[in-house]
């Protein structure tokens, strides 16, 4: 990257804070001169990624995730570095040029993005003009504001088979990227295409961003299904993704609490009866990454499902993936035949507050679910109810939990904890019995872990103290690191380029991820020593240590060599390496 490039570059890092992008996908806490939460990018139950917005890096003890906030828009969207620069210049008020070319040299999720906007804006027309007259009966039915559909860019699909298609043919679009981007449908024979929804009410899903990504439809005549999703595509992966959760996420920070519902019409309600940290899961199961994704700005859940059959399964599998992430969620009872949506209408706010803090653990949900199954007057029922909590009870959870469980158990059916104990752990080896067995894989451990943990620390040193990278020029180069990554990070840190404490810069020359994870952790964790001296001193003997090391493995290899030739009784060569043994072991000497 120069010239021009690097200095829009440049101004879009002064620009942006990383404290605030990083904070539209994870909720942080102070932590000193940090900010710490839950990684976006792996499951975890104790906070270990950190943001240090001084100087504008982020990174993650647990799985080693770090660099600046390029980097972090890059992996949170899973986008190439020149669509992340646009995101960040737009977020920045800067404007990138670019030719008449600059449609096409557009990476292709922000083409997808584009035309998704398009129609969502499309669709938004349509609800306000004379086609949406129906549609905007409906909404008025259920009590859906005009504010409310401004909130949520509640649109309408018109009822003809290309309307869509042709609205955004005529703005540029062509019809192969729109069915890409999962707006149109290729008709059967691969000759021509049609619009993926027609004559429903049409509700964006949107990114945290509040971009919208995809469409979830409601039919308005008898159309089946009821409701229809975007099919996936390279923006929208449906068990990835809450709806609302764009709109929700503030008040979900302020209380600590997310309501979880099941559809679209279900989290409008809650939102205009002021229930402003409901999401939906989109009308489907609950899915892990969900719900990992909601533990980014919850620290506990509620969740609200329909009253009937299908709704009490949903909660009871959507508690489990809950305790699995360790984000603590009780279970609302709505009365027969309501859903969030109706019982809300019919019954106001405050009944719905009751309900929801009359929510129950996920452990009583449960066992209230099976004793209604099974008889807890008989064996086969108490046999029957301890089997199908067994899923609960042996998932790993916390040790304490677990064992509070089962004796709450125990105490509820009348039955020895040992029992009930012993039962877990058939129905443990059964499970593992119907798993494909695995081969055992050992972990090399690196023979140079000691060496490596030296060029690491001598690492983190020149990181810390711009003064001793200065003076370790020529003392320290490049080619004593061994690990491709430490070699990487030396080669930048020893540029001249590298010679002040412009970091942004130093970034921008490492390309091996290793490196750019390891600048990240040095520079967020604490220095390894105190002021420059201290660390002068460490220094020293670190590249002491790194010159034994090297020394004693030269020794090594020439005993080696020493041995086949005396094997092959070549007097010659056996002198020669005699005499560089001892060399070695006089460097060795002078370097303790």
């Amino acid at each position: 990257m120069t010239g021009r490039s690097r200095d829009v570059t440049d101004e879009i890092r002064r620009r942006v804070n990383i404290l605030e992008v990083v904070s539209s996908h994870v909720t942080l806490r102070r932590a000193g001169r940090n900010y710490k939460g839950l990684c976006p990018f792996h499951s975890e139950k104790t906070p270990s990624f950190t943001v240090d917005p001084e100087r504008g890096f982020f990174y993650c003890f647990g799985c080693h995730a770090g660099g600046d906030v390029f980097d972090f828009v890059m992996r949170i969207g899973g986008m190439p570095f020149n669509e992340a620069r646009r995101e960040l210049a737009e977020r920045a008020g800067i404007h990138l040029e670019e030719g008449p070319e600059g449609e096409h040299r557009a990476g292709e999720r922000e083409r997808l993005l584009r035309a998704v906007a398009e129609a969502a804006g499309f669709f938004r027309a349509q609800l306000a003009g004379d086609p949406g007259r129906a549609a905007r009966e409906y909404l008025a039915s259920r009590g859906v504001t005009a504010d409310l559909a401004d909130l949520f860019a509640i649109g309408y699909a018109p009822a003809a088979w290309d309307h869509l298609l042709r609205a955004l043919r005529s703005r540029g679009f062509e019809a192969e990227g729109l069915e890409q981007a999962g707006l149109v449908v290729a008709k059967q024979g691969g000759e021509g295409h049609y619009d993926a929804f027609r004559d429903r009410i049409i509700f964006p899903i949107r990114d945290l961003q509040g971009r919208p990504v995809a469409f979830g439809g409601r039919a308005l005549d008898d159309a089946t299904p009821k409701y229809l999703n975007s099919r996936e595509t390279p923006l929208f992966a449906k068990g990835k993704t809450l709806y609302a959760l764009d709109v929700a996420r503030a008040a979900i920070r302020e209380s600590g609490e997310a309501v979880v519902v099941e559809g679209y019409m279900d989290a409008v309600a809650c939102h205009q009866f002021g229930f402003r940290g409901a999401v939906a899961s989109l009308g489907t199961a609950l899915t892990a990454d969900q719900v990992l994704l909601l533990k980014r700005f919850a620290a506990r859940a509620v969740l609200i499902y329909d009253a009937d059959a299908g709704g009490a399964d949903a909660a009871a599998r959507g508690s489990a993936l809950f305790d699995q992430a360790g984000l603590p969620v009780r279970v609302a009872v709505l009365p027969a035949g309501d859903d969030p949506d109706s019982f809300l209408r019919a019954r106001g706010p405050e009944a719905f507050e009751d309900a929801v803090r009359g929510a129950v653990p996920i452990f009583e949900y449960r066992l209230a679910i099976a004793m209604e199954r099974h008889d807890p007057k008989t064996v086969e029922g108490k046999v029957g109810i301890v089997d199908e909590m067994g899923q609960l009870l042996t998932m790993g959870l916390n040790p304490v939990r677990q064992a509070e469980y089962v004796r709450m158990l125990s105490e509820q059916l009348g039955v020895r904890e040992e029992a009930i104990r012993d039962e877990l752990r058939r129905l443990g080896q059964r499970e593992q019995a119907r798993r494909p067995a695995q081969a055992a894989t050992a972990t090399p451990i690196p023979e140079t872990r000691g060496r490596a943990a030296a060029e690491g620390l001598v690492l983190h040193l020149l990181v810390s103290d711009a003064a001793l990278r200065e003076s370790a020029r020529g003392t320290v180069v490049p080619e004593m690191f061994r690990e491709a990554g430490h070699r990487a990070l030396a080669e930048a840190l020893l540029s001249l380029e590298a010679s002040g404490d412009d970091l942004g810069r130093l970034r921008e020359r490492l390309r091996d991820e290793t490196a750019i994870s390891l600048l990240s952790r040095f520079l967020i964790a604490e220095p390894p020593a105190g002021d420059h001296s201290k660390m002068a001193k460490m220094m020293e003997l670190c590249l002491r240590r790194i010159r034994q090391t090297d020394l004693q493995g030269r020794v090594h290899d020439l005993l080696s060599q020493l041995n086949d030739a005396s094997a092959a009784r070549d007097q010659t060569k056996v002198e020669l390496l005699q005499g560089q043994l001892q060399e070695v072991y006089r460097e060795l000497k002078v370097s303790v």
